[in-house]
């Protein structure tokens, strides 16, 4: 009896620290590279530096929340020159290794960070980007819409899933497209308006 006893016992140790050992859950890791980097950003701000991240005053960086996570999706250059409508839209966009983090004072965003996943996890690679950020949260009617980025042409757009078809947004009002800041048209649509400009650049650029 007490051997039985003992080898429950060992298994019962076995299976504690197999749980112990057992990675977390990405959404888990992504939230906590989130909140540190909220530590790292409320180390950077200072007198000098406090508006051009994105906040009002130095106090308001204690007060800084992280807000909904952003998924961010990239449309290169090839890919769109190359779309033709009935194709896939699912295959112009490349999922980034980058989320965005909106930062919150109160019920207000004020800035960003953006984390990236790397061989290592998660952590943070860049703060600011307050304007885009802030209008990216700003037209976000979900959780489930996500970023979508097109790094030659430093466009940014809100983009969601409905059925089949992708839907953008563009943030701002740009010249290059038909659509103003807040419309949503598929993504075909926004490729076709684009055209004309995807021959003025030779290569994807990073911003």
């Amino acid at each position: 009896m007490r051997t039985l006893l003992l080898i429950f016992c060992a298994f019962l140790m076995m299976g504690c620290t197999q749980r112990k050992n057992e990675p977390k859950p990405a959404a888990m890791e992504l939230q906590e590279a989130g909140e540190n980097a909220i530590d790292v950003l409320q180390k950077l701000v200072n007198e000098q530096n406090y508006k051009s991240l994105g906040f009002l005053t130095i106090g308001e960086v204690q007060q800084a929340e992280l807000g909904e996570p952003m998924e961010v999706y990239n449309m290169g250059l090839e890919k769109l020159r190359s779309f033709r409508a009935g194709q896939d839209p699912n295959s112009v966009l490349m999922l980034s290794v980058e989320t965005i983090f909106p930062v919150t004072v109160g019920s207000e965003v004020r800035t960003g960070v953006t984390i990236s996943h790397r061989e290592q996890g998660y952590e943070a690679s860049s703060f600011g980007n307050a304007d885009v950020v802030r209008r990216l949260a700003g037209y976000r009617q979900s959780p489930k819409e996500f970023a979508v980025r097109i790094p030659a042409l430093n466009m940014y757009f809100v983009g969601r899933h409905v059925e089949t078809c992708i839907l953008l947004m563009p943030i701002i009002n740009d010249p290059r497209l038909k659509l103003q800041a807040g419309e949503t048209a598929p993504l075909e649509v926004v490729v076709k308006q684009l055209r004309p400009y995807l021959t003025h650049h030779s290569s994807d650029s990073q911003m």
